[in-house]
């Protein structure tokens, strides 16, 4: 079953929740892409933010009987969706070590989308809290990230959780470090590696993250050769011009910079 078949599913499953949900229309095809693997399995999936109720019907449609649906609030009136045949724990997103109690609570799942309180300290929580409990081909998507932005979450100052997620592909980039020791900067945060070392990609949507594990993340990655050169090609990276002018990708200000280049 191709994505667009998979979509169209979803969107007819959200339209015919029996409870009100509200998303933003981009989201679906996201949706799709991170979770249709799980249709019709025996996973368990994970949502933060349960409100009035209506996504955790959708889920439960849309990825069948089998799927185990979890809903995390804080608000304890949540519980009544148990009634339901959902598992709801009352929980505070901002709170690291009561996240961590209820995800042991929970043990490991297949998918955890943050639709909570969307402050930057909680989506953190809730993604650090994922890393440790999830299977070793989790995924987590934290969304409606243009909170990072927005004047009403602002108190995070320059610590969003948008600059979170981007600094997160450096501890992937970092990994590769022990491949030119000469060049690349010492890793001084062993820790902070190690809590990220099963996530194998960070992929942006339009006001998604979704950080996916894989069991082969934690591998250290090698240089191989597929067969040796008799001869090594010249090498021509510093051979032409050696700087350019490019307007930065910043949509609250133009600004164009001039990157250099040349050899150290």
């Amino acid at each position: 079953m191709n994505e667009d078949i998979y979509l169209k599913q979803l969107i007819q499953c959200y339209e015919s929740s029996p409870f009100p949900s509200f998303k933003v229309t981009n989201y679906f095809p996201i949706y799709a892409k991170l979770f249709a693997h799980l249709v019709g399995t025996d996973c368990v999936f994970v949502e933060t933010g349960v409100l009035n109720g209506g996504s955790l019907f959708m889920w439960r449609d849309w990825l069948g009987p089998k799927a185990n649906i979890i809903g995390l609030d804080l608000n304890p009136e949540a519980k009544k969706w148990e009634e339901h045949g959902f598992d709801i724990y009352i929980c505070d997103q901002g709170d690291a070590e009561e996240m961590d109690s209820v995800f042991s609570n929970i043990g490991k799942f297949d998918a955890l989308l943050d639709d909570g309180g969307h402050q930057s300290f909680q989506q953190i929580n809730t993604l650090r809290a994922g890393l440790k409990f999830g299977n070793s081909n989790s995924i987590i998507a934290i969304e409606d990230t243009m909170t990072s932005f927005m004047k009403e979450f602002s108190r995070h100052g320059h610590h969003s959780f948008c600059e979170y997620a981007k600094d997160v592909t450096d501890l992937l980039t970092a990994k590769a470090g022990n491949l030119w020791p000469n060049q690349m900067p010492p890793i001084d945060n062993i820790k902070l590696m190690e809590d990220f070392k099963n996530v194998h990609s960070v992929e942006f949507f339009s006001n998604i993250v979704a950080f996916k594990l894989s069991s082969h993340a934690a591998e250290d990655p090698k240089l191989v050769w597929n067969k040796l050169p008799e001869v090594n090609a010249s090498d021509f990276r510093y051979s032409g011009k050696n700087s350019c002018s490019v307007e930065w990708p910043n949509p609250f200000e133009v600004s164009t910079v001039v990157i250099r280049g040349g050899g150290a």
